[in-house]
């Protein structure tokens, strides 16, 4: 076992939770290897620390603290915005969501119908113009050939 899995079983050794079989194994890795040592120590002192400057909390202050929150809560625009809806803002929601949706149904069917008169137009014109392009060659070279005279 490597030094990062002994650094895992330290940390529940102290919360309590290494089962004894596993505790042996620690024990044995920490007699032969000083950074694990050091490891140990580090995390037995801060759990020490941690007990002796731990105070207990009376039942009043925490009920203070938990009500000061709550108020809080209550007057910021978090609670406005998180608070639930009734039914009828939801159902208007709702309609005026298929509102827009229908609305714009109509506005994409509207501007595919003019885009299809557009393309017909434009077809109808483009064929005019070959049209007459195809007239005005055949009467050009239908001119006859105009003889010059040099006097």
């Amino acid at each position: 076992m490597n030094c990062e899995n002994i650094a895992v079983m330290i940390s529940a050794y102290i919360d309590g939770e290494l089962p004894k079989i596993e505790e042996g194994y620690l024990f044995t890795h920490l007699g032969s290897c000083s950074e694990c040592r050091e490891e140990f120590k580090a995390q037995t002192s801060i759990q020490h620390e941690v007990k002796i400057n731990q105070k207990e909390v009376s039942l009043n202050f925490e009920k203070k603290v938990f009500n000061s929150i709550m108020k809080s809560k209550k007057t910021t625009l978090r609670g406005w915005i998180t608070r639930p809806t009734p039914a009828y803002v939801n159902y208007a929601l709702g309609a005026l969501i298929i509102l827009i949706l229908v609305i714009s149904w109509l506005q994409v069917s509207s501007l595919r119908q003019d885009l299809n008169l557009f393309q017909k137009r434009y077809e109808a014109s483009l064929m005019q113009m070959n049209y007459q392009a195809s007239q005005m060659y055949q009467m050009m070279n239908s001119i006859p050939a105009v003889e010059i005279k040099q006097y």
